[in-house]
């Protein structure tokens, strides 16, 4: 039996509780700014995704406690303290200005002029869900020029939201709740039912 002590060398641990605490503050902090971009992206939210990133931000925020009240962790006098707050105040800031969902939308528009331009001119909205570009729409109506389209899982539980082509500026035809200018004749809307 050997009695000498075992010497651990702590150079080569300590980097590896860094890049650990990074991947724990890190790693859940990303992936709940992404749902929630994914999720801002969407007239009125996603509904699933922003279900999904609740909890996420949730967990991060309980990891980031947690590793500021652990002792000894190291964490307080690291810079990596400031990554889970900074982070979600950006993609909060970044989600509330509808930044998402304006490039989402962008990307899509020659796909919804495509559609909303199929569309027959009718009173009666139809259903019937068909992918428009980023987003899958469930209900098209059109009359007299302007065309609503919802799209689907977004919004609140009693509520409706999608993107309407009004042109000549005739919003209020829409009679909807809340109207937001995305680009040229094209709004987004939102329609609340309580």
């Amino acid at each position: 039996m050997d009695d000498t002590p075992s010497v651990v060398d702590v150079r080569h641990q300590a980097p590896r509780r860094g890049w650990l605490r990074l991947v724990l503050v890190a790693g859940p902090v990303a992936v709940s700014a992404v749902l929630t971009l994914l999720a801002s992206a969407y007239p009125g939210g996603d509904r699933l995704l922003t279900l999904l990133a609740v909890p996420a931000w949730f967990l991060s925020g309980l990891i980031w406690i947690s590793l500021l009240i652990t002792r000894g962790s190291g964490y307080r006098r690291s810079p990596w303290i400031v990554v889970t707050p900074l982070v979600a105040v950006l993609t909060l800031a970044l989600a509330d200005s509808g930044l998402p969902m304006r490039v989402a939308f962008l990307s899509s528009e020659p796909a919804f002029t495509r559609y909303a331009q199929s569309l027959p001119e009718q009173e009666r909205p139809t259903s019937e869900a068909e992918r428009v570009g980023l987003f899958t729409v469930d209900t098209a109506r059109k009359w007299n020029g302007i065309t609503h389209l919802d799209v689907a899982g977004t919004g609140g539980v009693l509520e409706e939201c999608g993107f309407a082509h009004a042109p000549e500026g005739r919003v209020r035809e829409l009679g909807v709740s809340a109207i937001d200018h995305v680009t040229g004749d094209w709004y987004a809307t939102c329609t609340d039912y309580d």
